[in-house]
């Protein structure tokens, strides 16, 4: 993949430690990742009609703070799993072992992450509807909410 695009600046470099849950809050965790590695999202209809938007990462960069005992188990295939919050239904994470991923990891929907902006993130688009994870296309995320996508809106100076 390719790296995170120098065009935005917010996007820290090196592997950074970044806090997530589920809009109840019921469910809490910690992620360590590179922006640089880009993110994932794929076309099975799970992760579309969910808006799965996927940082895999290995298991050990992965840590559950809060909410073990609400966390229920989905998964189509028995291979890749998402686990949801069993107060909102929220999809915060998930694990499983795909060889064609690079085996065992850990995989968080970059839509639960707390007050992150991963404006120029690359984001790799995969073709999990027919298993084949072929690569689709790769682009970079551009967020309609943030500062970078409208400039007009930041203040100018006076």
């Amino acid at each position: 993949m390719s790296p995170v695009s120098s065009a935005h600046p917010s996007l820290p470099t090196g592997v950074q430690t970044y806090k997530g849950s589920c809009p109840c809050g019921a469910v809490r965790f910690e992620v360590d990742f590179e922006p640089s590695a880009g993110t994932t999202r794929c076309n099975c209809t799970s992760c579309t009609k969910n808006a799965w938007w996927g940082i895999n990462v290995k298991p050990s960069a992965f840590r559950l703070l809060s909410g073990q005992d609400v966390l229920r188990d989905y998964s189509r295939s028995g291979v890749s799993h998402t686990q949801f919050c069993g107060v909102c239904g929220t999809r915060p994470f998930g694990y499983g072992n795909v060889p064609e991923l690079g085996g065992e990891y850990r995989s968080v929907n970059a839509h639960c992450l707390d007050g992150t902006d991963l404006s120029g993130i690359q984001v790799t688009y995969l073709d999990g509807l027919h298993d084949t994870w072929e690569e689709l296309a790769v682009a970079p995320y551009v967020s309609p909410f943030s500062a970078h996508a409208h400039p007009e809106s930041r203040p100018r100076p006076s």
